[in-house]
């Protein structure tokens, strides 16, 4: 598919929160170029994330003036509760932004932090939802793929490792990223609505036969989410598996 929103089949006013690691922030960034033209979308945290590197014609609101906002204007909104030291952009309440939804087409969340690590472990209070949201969307790198299992890249390592299964030192491989997936601890933990997997960065064929691969161990257990997504948003291609 070409565009991204279509794969996913999102419907007007859809609050989609997104998990993992591997392109998270990408992800949310090109759901905004898609549909900020004809809609107004809210791109914003529960969470703390980096502050993301924006395209031109983005409308970025820090702090809580954005709560009073009237948004008369079709486009992306970036907001958040405030801007760190650290150049990471911290949230709202979840009440807070749960309200967005009577404001937009589109309201969509970063759920849960990776440091920029392609690989991550989740932590008790994470990933974090609001009540009102229609699909989760899992995201997992098939980069990852032969990565060493290790702090440089894998975000809570130990944690990592318990759902996984993988040694520190070894490489990543199939099945650790399958056990990840399914884990009641991985990556749709606590998922709300619509679970939707993502195996992103398949820019290459080989990548997109692992992803593949990937996808049919969780056919074979019969393990599977409601949607199951390969992407690469390096090249724009979606492609959405008949399960």
């Amino acid at each position: 598919m070409k565009y991204l929103y279509k794969a996913l089949g999102l419907k007007k006013n859809d609050t989609v929160v997104v998990t993992g690691a591997g392109g998270k922030t990408s992800f949310c960034l090109e759901l905004c170029e898609e549909l900020k033209s004809n809609n107004r979308i809210i791109f914003t945290t529960t969470t703390k994330i980096f502050f993301p590197e924006v395209r031109k014609n983005y409308k970025i609101y820090v702090g809580n003036d954005f709560l009073h906002k009237t948004l008369t204007e079709n486009g992306a909104y970036i907001t958040g509760k405030e801007e760190n030291g650290q150049g990471k952009l911290l949230p709202f309440s979840l009440d807070e932004i749960d309200s967005f939804k009577e404001r937009a087409d589109y309201l969509v969340i970063e759920g849960d932090g990776s440091r920029m690590r392609p690989l991550k472990g989740w932590k008790e209070t994470e990933p974090v939802f609001v009540d009102r949201t229609d699909r989760t969307v899992g995201v997992i790198t098939i980069k990852s793929l032969g990565l060493k299992v290790n702090d440089e890249n894998i975000h809570r390592i130990e944690l990592f490792r318990k759902i996984s299964g993988a040694e520190e030192g070894e490489e990543v491989t199939k099945q650790h990223l399958f056990n990840v997936i399914i884990a009641e601890n991985g990556l749709f933990k606590g998922a709300k609505g619509e679970k939707i997997l993502l195996i992103n960065q398949a820019d290459s064929e080989k990548e997109f036969q692992d992803a593949l691969d990937l996808a049919g161990l969780l056919v074979r257990e019969n393990l599977l989410p409601d949607k199951i997504i390969i992407s690469s948003l390096k090249e724009k291609k979606y492609y959405l598996l008949i399960l």
